[in-house]
């Protein structure tokens, strides 16, 4: 899927309207996410190398992370672009930036591959889960390595394979099932596009970057019980709502209820679900 395709600009239109949808969730989800997923944004600003008073770029930055983690790191003699293709999640950003009292932060809408900004104007760039959903992921790197100045580095995160990633695995692997339908191909932008370090580090070295290691981490998610998970992953994860919304009411009921029913498998004695996951880091030097 080229970068200027009619098939890469409609992806990226339904994906700019599933993430509006998904803003909400997001919101309501954000501090239990950002309690499991903290330590990823701090690795990110560490692999980048973000120093006091860089200018920082984060691609894809969804509600603000880890664009909100580097602006702490880089302070007030430095700067953060946040850039995100959903105008609701940019908003969302905006209002955490303000009410955890950050100012050196600029949100600006647009998507990966329309990044608009002087050639060796940052100092490091990062993107959380979030290049990884671009249908050009490849382009959109090489894309900001020119924007990035020479020795800048760029981090970036995606999950693993779907055996390792049961939050995502579980309701897939169920809804498909319930479903009848057949699993994305290989490759296609999401979550899970780039499940190996060998498919998270192409991408940046595609995009010319240099040195390109990765590193694995882990983040576990916990919630009071089978049903929180439900909810959860029908609130904030898009693709799999989008496989299950396009049916009846009735079937859509019957295959959340069943997502339910697998969470139940992995709920402990007290009825909470722990789940481990696998993410994997990528950084490399422009």
């Amino acid at each position: 899927m080229e970068a200027g395709s009619p098939d890469s600009a409609k992806f990226r239109e339904g994906q700019r309207a599933q993430w509006n949808v998904a803003a909400h969730g997001w919101q309501k989800w954000s501090a239990f996410t950002d309690a499991a997923a903290g330590h990823i944004s701090k690795r990110l600003v560490e692999l980048a190398g973000v120093e006091q008073g860089n200018r920082v770029l984060d691609v894809a930055c969804g509600y603000g992370e880890p664009a909100l983690t580097a602006a702490r790191v880089v302070g007030d003699a430095g700067a953060v672009v946040a850039t995100d293709i959903s105008a609701e999640m940019i908003t969302f950003g905006r209002q955490r930036a303000s009410s955890e009292g950050v100012g050196n932060i600029e949100f600006v809408e647009t998507d990966a591959a329309g990044l608009d900004f002087p050639e060796a104007s940052f100092d490091a760039a990062v993107s959380r889960w979030g290049i990884i959903f671009e249908p050009d992921g490849e382009a959109a790197a090489q894309r900001v390595r020119t924007l990035l100045r020479d020795g800048s580095r760029m981090a970036i995160s995606s999950w693993g394979p779907p055996d390792r990633v049961p939050f995502l695995a579980i309701p897939m692997r169920t809804a498909l099932r319930e479903l009848g339908g057949d699993p994305p191909p290989p490759g296609t932008p999401g979550p899970m596009s780039r499940p190996t370090p060998e498919a998270i580090g192409g991408l940046l070295e595609a995009g010319g970057f240099a040195d390109v290691e990765v590193e694995e981490a882990e983040v576990v998610f916990e919630w009071s019980s089978p049903e929180d998970f439900t909810t959860f992953v029908r609130e904030i994860a898009p693709p799999i709502s989008a496989l299950i919304n396009p049916h009846p009411q009735d079937v859509q009921d019957a295959t959340w209820a069943a997502i339910t029913q697998a969470a139940k498998e992995h709920a402990g004695g007290d009825g909470t679900v722990s789940l481990p996951n696998l993410v994997l880091l990528a950084s490399g030097t422009a």
